[in-house]
């Protein structure tokens, strides 16, 4: 099971905040055997990394080339802080085909693990051809809405979920959007998902390590 926390920027993890969700976040990777992936904002991934033997992944990363490239957040400076991957086209941050085409490569090359999010099975299908180690399937309307993409589009779940394997894809397929309880994980890994993409549910909880503990054990 997987489980990916991504931090965005909500004020609870500006600063010491990042450090102190990602060690719970370990705790529990420790204490369940799953495997938690935290994804701190730009400027705390490298002392993130530097905390925490769980994987940090960025949130995004740009396509910008070269020395000069003033300001850019390019992949080589996310690995050079020590990320082991990161997230591209989430909905919040969205790419071109075009732009990811160069994008995974780059980062595969590194070697970053690479996690794209899909709003569509198609959109999933033609994004699992360019080689991601994880795909997301994350309807934008959900997002954050505190309704489970597992209990309000099941069938988008297990509808991409058949068609991400039937193209051949072997890496990991996550569900998210609205994910906020054990049971919205549970029913998302019986629809076939191999985990989950997260946010709000775990940022906003009053007890970080209770609520990661929770998803991570769902299944248990």
């Amino acid at each position: 099971m997987t489980i990916i926390i991504n931090m965005k920027n909500y004020p609870e993890i500006l600063g010491p905040g990042s450090v102190e969700l990602a060690k719970a976040a370990e705790r529990v990777a420790r204490q369940t055997g799953a495997t938690i992936i935290v994804a701190p904002p730009g400027a705390m991934v490298a002392l993130v990394a530097a905390s925490v033997s769980i994987p940090v992944f960025s949130q995004t990363v740009g396509s910008e080339q070269g020395p000069k490239s003033t300001g850019g957040f390019v992949p080589e400076a996310v690995k050079g802080a020590g990320a082991s991957g990161t997230l591209l086209n989430h909905s919040e941050s969205p790419k071109t085909l075009r732009e990811l085409r160069r994008l995974v490569p780059r980062a595969k090359r590194l070697p970053l693990s690479v996690c794209l999010c899909g709003a569509t099975a198609a959109r999933a299908v033609s994004l699992a051809a360019l080689g991601p180690d994880h795909v997301a399937i994350e309807p934008p309307a959900l997002i954050g809405s505190g309704v489970a993409v597992s209990k309000a589009r099941p069938e988008l779940v297990s509808d991409s979920v058949s068609k991400l394997r039937g193209s051949g894809f072997r890496g990991k397929i996550l569900c998210g959007a609205g994910i906020v309880t054990g049971e919205d994980v549970r029913r998302a890994m019986e629809l076939g998902a191999d985990g989950v993409l997260v946010s709000s549910s775990v940022v906003k909880a009053g007890d970080w390590a209770s609520k990661i503990s929770e998803l991570a054990g769902s299944l248990a």
